[in-house]
């Protein structure tokens, strides 16, 4: 209720109101009446008939002397029955005039709120009571004043109630919109419900709000509860959530599906909710809508109150939308119970397929369980082929609870434990809410692992099983829901699926553990074959850290002459004794094996040239002496090639090849052994030396990219940019293409190469085109990258991995790679060209020119040679020869770029021709990446750009 205090004489001065401001007209008319009748309070009451309330509106009282006492009864809503005075004059729509000393029960009224007179009159508009104007002491009521002010007053009070309702109105669908809002923001349930509740009971009216959900068992729970005042009392809610007795009201409005509002002294409340939860008057109303309800919704107060018609609106609706909203979310719960199930079981496949054997895939299926349940640990037990509780693999155990498992459980027969008794009976998860209060475990082993809930889930294999799986809450007692438990039995049944597996993977490996061994062990001496000594080879020189290495072939002098005269059973016998003997003669870590024929081979790792010679010397020595073989000594030399690594390469094939070419230089030269020599001349020696650089420059990413911008000679603005790899060699300098790029061809390194290019290429444009500047990049193709079918796949990846469009990328082909093999390089210039990337022929009217391939392959770009550009403007024929070739990349459908571009009347002379693009060195010389940006920043663009007619 709002109050004002008239000053003495305003009356006379006060200011006349607002027409639109219905709550001043009000406020000035009371003040103005007050001041007439020299009353010492006046006050306007607000009749609801909707619930036969009256609401306490607005006073005036006067603002000399001491203000007359305001009982509590006179601040808050009341319904017709408690008062006898408002009572009489709205059912009988007649002034009714109170004293203190009076018999009447008004008079009693009027005394026991210590007023010692009053008089009340009716408010009238379009025939119905809408309130009561009171005035104090009853002698201010002048009764021709009255007559005349009331439906004056009624007009005034009816207006201002009724903005005050739309106001009202706007903060309740203030609440429901944030009651929206926070249903969508909400991650829980939980969250949910303490949002709802807390806006509610801060609308104002009700001290609390509360929320009653029904459970699986149709029961209604409590569930939340917040204060208007935003306080957090945990020890009243820990008390309204484990309540002994129902609240009445709840279970009335469940069954009516209809609002309802009940006192303490109604029946409705047990004496439990008034004196443990202050429940003393209580507003109930349905969540959802019959018949299809949720819960109940209640807003209480600890004073004995009604409860206004805004309030009951206000709770009916946001009932009704709550209920909604709760349905939505357990539906939202199940699915994310289900999609949950789903990823669990997904997960668990996954995982599973990499599980080897029982034991890892029984701590798969654990760790499903327990992510399913939300537990705090699992552990699965093995039971062993005596029926003894063999492994057990723990899940986020703590050491000293693993203590436990094998001081109390390790060896013991399994049916001593009923639950594996019970487990293995019925063959189906076992759910236990109380570990302590059931008879299914030890209560010692229950104390010592502090173990409030768990469930017991049977380790199958098909149909058999082979253990248990235990998984638990520490921290508190668990109830599962009945789609969590559907959901641990789905999962069970996967777990058989994904131990069976297991269990047949085991038996796979060891077979292929086995294949292993005999597919890298020679089937005659035991020795290692040639191919584990080829992928040890590639171990020790391909892995990390430059590690050096010696490669010594070994092949047997005059053998044939022992398989000829002997005979080859002979000669097996023979090799059998040759490999110990060879193999006493080396270290731990070095590798003999069995190449072939006669022919062994020797790997030291971390050797040089020096250690290499040294084994070589002692090899030799280990045959000397004779071998006896039925009978008959047999003496075999051999001969043995040398190869260093790196000293003579960081290649497989190379040191392979260079250790077999000494060793035929040992048996020609009769000498027990060589190590590998270049054949002097400086061609093959440099050669040979760029080329175990080269490799090395890939690895280590001495290669780097150089752009040269192309211009648009319409706009002279810059449109894109040519990538031109350089070797940045670490002693050399910087080494142009023609240095490198033919070693890499013909030692099949184009494919590598081309494609770090084309990844450095893109990373710069996304970057270039991240700072606003809408370019593109051009890539030359060898002939490799040409024929290389897989060529479309790898450009898409690298495309969709810096979020390049594919038109920004140009492939450059030169015509000669054309020509090479027609029939594959079309197939892999369809597929480039499907991805939307564009193709170009460089170096054009260099090569063959065929207009065929023109007309045929799927090309966009021309590019021609820079031959013809360099004597444009002084020689007629090379000016007609690229008028022509315009005049034909237009009637072809292709744009054409010019290269070679070197001073300005050249750039002009093209710009006059119509010549779409151009670049070289008058325009930009070749930059490293780095610099691109702050050329475009910086270049002379009066130069570039076309001169303005």
């Amino acid at each position: 209720m709002s109050e004002g205090r008239a000053r003495p004489g305003a009356a006379g001065r006060r200011a006349h109101p607002s027409p639109f401001d219905a709550q001043a007209a009000m406020e000035d008319l009371l003040t103005r009446l007050r001041a007439s009748t020299g009353a010492t309070r006046i006050s306007v009451w607000v009749h609801e008939a909707s619930t036969e309330m009256v609401v306490p509106f607005h006073r005036v009282v006067c603002a000399s002397g001491e203000p007359p006492p305001v009982h509590s009864r006179l601040t808050m809503p009341i319904t017709l029955d408690q008062s006898f005075l408002l009572s009489t004059v709205i059912r009988d729509r007649r002034p009714v005039i109170a004293r203190a000393d009076g018999r009447r029960a008004v008079d009693k009224e009027c005394a026991a709120l210590g007023i010692r007179s009053g008089h009340g009159e009716p408010l009238i508009r379009d025939g119905e009571v809408i309130g009561v104007l009171t005035v104090e002491p009853a002698a201010a009521a002048s009764p021709h004043l009255l007559r005349t002010v009331a439906p004056q007053l009624a007009a005034a009070v009816a207006e201002a109630w009724a903005r005050r309702s739309d106001r009202r109105r706007l903060e309740q669908a203030a609440v429901l919109l944030g009651l929206i809002e926070s249903a969508a923001k909400a991650e829980s349930m939980r969250q949910l419900l303490g949002a709802a509740c807390r806006q509610l009971a801060e609308l104002g009216e009700v001290e609390r709000a509360s929320i009653f959900l029904l459970d699986d068992a149709g029961n209604l729970v409590p569930r939340m509860a917040a204060y208007a005042d935003g306080r957090r009392d945990p020890a009243t809610l820990k008390r309204f959530r484990s309540a002994p007795v129902p609240l009445g009201i709840t279970e009335t409005v469940l069954r009516t599906g209809e609002p309802m509002a009940a006192d303490r002294d109604s029946g409705l409340l047990s004496a439990w909710w008034v004196e443990n939860f202050g429940a003393v008057s209580v507003l109930a109303v349905p969540l959802g809508r019959a018949p299809h309800l949720t819960g109940v919704l209640t807003l209480d107060s600890s004073q004995v109150r009604p409860f206004s018609e805004d309030v009951r609106r206000l709770a009916v609706a946001a009932g009704a939308h709550l209920g909604g909203v709760i349905e939505q979310a357990r539906a939202s719960q199940a699915r994310e119970t289900s999609l949950k199930t789903a990823q669990t079981v997904r997960q668990l496949l996954v995982d599973g397929a990499g599980a080897t054997g029982v034991a890892e895939a029984a701590e798969v299926v654990a760790r499903a369980v327990q992510r399913l349940a939300r537990t705090d640990r699992s552990a699965a037990y093995l039971i062993g082929d005596d029926g003894t509780i063999g492994d057990v693999r723990h899940v986020d155990w703590p050491e000293a609870h693993k203590q436990v498992i094998r001081a109390q459980l390790l060896g013991r027969p399994a049916s001593d434990v009923p639950l594996w008794r019970r487990t293995a009976a019925e063959m189906l998860p076992v759910f236990v809410r109380d570990a302590s209060a059931s008879d299914l475990l030890d209560p010692r082993l229950v104390a010592d692992l502090a173990l409030e809930s768990y469930i017991s889930v049977p380790l199958l294999s098909g149909d058999r099983i082979l253990g248990l799986i235990v998984t638990g809450s520490t921290s508190e007692s668990r109830h599962w829901s009945p789609s969590v438990r559907e959901a641990v039995r789905q999962v069970t049944l996967e777990g058989a699926l994904v131990v069976q597996n297991a269990e047949l993977r085991a038996v796979e490996q060891l077979r292929l553990t086995q294949l292993a061994t005999e597919a890298h062990q020679d089937p005659l001496t035991g020795l290692a074959n040639r191919r584990r000594f080829i992928e040890d080879l590639e171990a020790t020189v391909y892995g990390d850290g430059d590690r050096p290495c010696a490669v010594l072939m070994i092949d047997l002098d005059r053998f044939k002459e022992v398989n000829d005269s002997f005979g080859h059973s002979v000669g097996d016998d023979l090799l059998c004794l040759v490999g110990p003997r060879l193999q006493g003669a080396l270290s731990d870590g070095d590798l003999l094996a069995r190449m072939g024929g006669d022919e062994f081979a020797v790997l030291l790792p971390d050797a040089d040239t020096t250690r290499a010679q040294q084994v070589a010397t002692r090899l030799g020595n280990a045959l000397r002496d004779a071998f006896v073989l039925d009978g008959t000594s047999l003496h075999v030399d051999a001969s043995i090639g040398i190869a260093v690594c790196p000293d003579h390469g960081r290649d497989r094939s190379l040191l392979l090849a260079r250790a077999d070419t000494a060793m035929y230089a040992a048996k020609r030269g009769r000498h027990e052994f060589e190590v590998w020599a270049p054949d002097g001349t400086p061609d093959s020696r440099d050669r040979l030396e760029t080329l175990e650089q080269l490799r090395d420059a890939l690895d280590s990413d001495q290669l780097v990219n150089h752009y040269q911008p192309k211009l648009d000679l319409r706009t002279g603005a810059v449109i894109g940019v040519e990538a031109l790899v350089r070797w940045d060699h670490p002693s050399r300098g910087l080494l142009y293409p023609d240095v490198f790029l033919p070693l890499a061809e013909q030692a099949g390194l184009m494919r590598r190469l081309a494609l770090g290019v084309l990844e450095r290429s893109l990373r710069d444009l996304q970057a270039w085109r991240a700072a606003g500047h809408d370019l593109s990049v051009a890539v030359n193709l060898s002939v490799s990258n040409l024929q290389d079918v897989a060529l479309p796949e790898q450009v898409e990846m690298l495309l969709e991995a810096f979020a390049v469009p594919a038109e920004a990328l140009i492939l450059e082909i030169t015509e000669d790679l054309l020509m090479a093999d027609a029939a594959r390089s079309s197939q892999v210039m369809t597929g480039l060209r499907a991805l939307g990337v564009l193709l170009s022929i460089d170096d054009y009217g260099t090569g063959y020119s065929s207009l065929s391939y023109l007309r045929a392959l799927p090309v966009d770009e021309l590019k021609l040679d820079r031959s013809f550009v360099g004597q444009l403007t002084s020689d007629e024929r090379a000016a007609a020869i690229v008028r022509s070739t315009l005049q034909l990349s237009r009637d072809l459908g292709m744009t054409m770029v010019v290269e070679g571009v070197e001073d300005a009347a050249t750039l002009d002379a093209l710009r006059g021709w119509g010549c779409e693009y151009a670049q070289g060195y008058f325009i930009a010389r070749p930059m490293p990446g780095d610099d691109v940006l702050g050329w475009l920043a910086s270049q002379e663009r009066s130069v570039l750009r076309p001169a303005r007619s």
